[in-house]
């Protein structure tokens, strides 16, 4: 194999509310390195590197046979893909990690750890059944416990236009049980997953092309006060400008 595979594989329909994907990235011999960039999305991930080569995220290598944990990211990340190279993650929706494991999720957020797993690690064996033991682990794995699947939702649904207040509300909570419930299980704030689903809300657009080249236009209409504040939230959040970003996706 001399290119790049990348595919995302669908946990079983009763596991969809909680795991976003199973996915897995593999490279050839010939593939040449290079340097990707990855954005803010409210997600958190387990993954496992199950090739020989040493693939960087962020400059820190990522070994052979080590399964990782990503926090929730709100900032952009770069990985840096080898030869020869061959991962297998699970992603977990924003609050779906807390139904299968407990960890201090506010300590880790844009953290990658080592995530000392034995029994995960038995079942990543490459085969066709890989993904129905991941399937049979979640699902002896979950939690009966307050989560953020509603409120996630309720944001997501509104495209990131919604305030604290008015999610609270909505869900008839204080400010400060919302603000705790989101610490303890995506480990950002409520504030900080709105500001990072209305820049999800802003990237489609932009792969889409679906805007008239006025980033002002953009900006009001996916809820910022002006272009410069949308320059911003995009800058954090990708590490590109919209200019910088919005050309990685016209046909050349």
């Amino acid at each position: 194999m001399s290119t790049f595979r990348y595919i995302e594989i669908p946990p079983a329909a009763h596991l969809r509310d909680f795991i976003d994907t199973y996915w897995i990235m593999e490279t050839g011999a010939l593939y040449q390195p290079r340097e990707v960039r990855l954005y803010a999305d409210g997600t958190t991930d387990l993954f496992v590197n199950m090739g020989s080569n040493k693939p960087l995220l962020n400059n820190k290598p990522l070994l052979p046979g080590t399964i990782y944990f990503g926090g929730t990211m709100t900032a952009s990340s770069v990985i840096r893909r080898m030869p020869d190279s061959f991962m297998i993650g699970i992603r977990f929706k924003p609050g779906g990690f807390a139904f299968f494991y407990k960890l201090p999720l506010q300590e880790l957020a844009d953290e990658i750890i080592e995530f000392p797993d034995h029994f995960l690690s038995d079942l990543l064996d490459m085969d066709d059944l890989v993904t129905d033991r991941l399937d049979i682990f979640f699902t002896g794995k979950i939690k009966n416990t307050r989560n953020l699947l509603d409120l996630a939702k309720t944001v997501e649904n509104h495209k990131g236009i919604i305030t604290v207040d008015h999610l609270a509300e909505h869900h008839h909570l204080s400010n400060r049980t919302l603000e705790r419930l989101f610490n303890e299980h995506m480990g950002i704030s409520p504030k900080e997953f709105i500001k990072v689903t209305r820049f999800q809300q802003v990237l489609k657009r932009i792969r889409r092309k679906d805007f008239d080249e006025s980033f002002s236009q953009l900006a009001f209409e996916t809820g910022y006060y002006d272009h410069a504040h949308l320059t911003n939230e995009v800058k954090r959040y990708s590490g590109l400008s919209p200019t910088a970003l919005a050309s990685l996706y016209r046909p050349y």
